[in-house]
């Protein structure tokens, strides 16, 4: 059962996979149920680990950018006086938005 912020996020990683490189959502949901048996809810569950299993993939830069490019696709839903700089924080974020 996905919440709400979940599927919001989840929707949002995946756009941000697409701009940063097509194809890489695949191999990433790949790695992540190898790894994890999970998809890309996990970024919700758990963004930490999320994070470790992007930055071992594709690298820390990588997975920093990917982080960045996340936050910002859902900046705008967020509102403007919030100042998110991490997975962790947008999380949160989306978790007091919707009560989660």
């Amino acid at each position: 059962m996905s919440s709400k912020g979940e599927e919001i996020l989840v929707k949002a990683i995946s756009a941000a996979l697409r701009e940063v490189a097509p194809g890489l959502e695949s191999v990433l949901e790949a790695h992540l149920k190898a790894t994890m048996n999970k998809g890309l809810e996990v970024a919700y569950e758990n963004p930490k680990e999320f994070k470790d299993a992007v930055s071992k993939l594709f690298g820390e830069y990588s997975a920093r950018l990917l982080e960045m490019v996340i936050i910002n696709k859902l900046k705008g839903r967020l509102g403007e006086g919030e100042e998110i700089s991490s997975l962790e924080e947008l999380v949160e974020q989306i978790r007091k938005i919707y009560g989660e």
